[in-house]
């Protein structure tokens, strides 16, 4: 286990990263902000992304036991509207 990271509760100013699983059972990393996180297929891949994102500071990745469900937060929650499509009207010129 790496020093970086926690086994069971953050430090009392809080974890950085909290690394576990969804309420569908895929492993999640989500900052304490809301601002970075992801999916991942394994825990070993969302902790190697929780510890590079956190420069390997010690504490600041925490993995949170099993019976906890995280979630990515609001902010990947949150469907992307796609741009409305652009309406040009094209002149058609023919041949004099």
């Amino acid at each position: 286990m790496n020093k970086a990271m926690l086994k069971s509760e953050p430090p009392a100013r809080g974890a950085r990263f909290m690394v576990g699983r969804d309420s569908s059972g895929r492993w999640i990393v989500s900052d304490r902000e809301g601002r970075i996180g992801g999916l991942f297929t394994d825990r070993a891949s969302a902790v190697h992304f929780a510890m590079f994102e956190s420069d390997h500071v010690p504490g600041a990745v925490c993995c949170v036991p099993e019976e906890v469900t995280l979630s990515l937060g609001p902010i990947f929650e949150t469907p992307v509207k796609a741009p409305k499509a652009i309406s040009t009207r094209m002149k058609i010129v023919g041949r004099a």
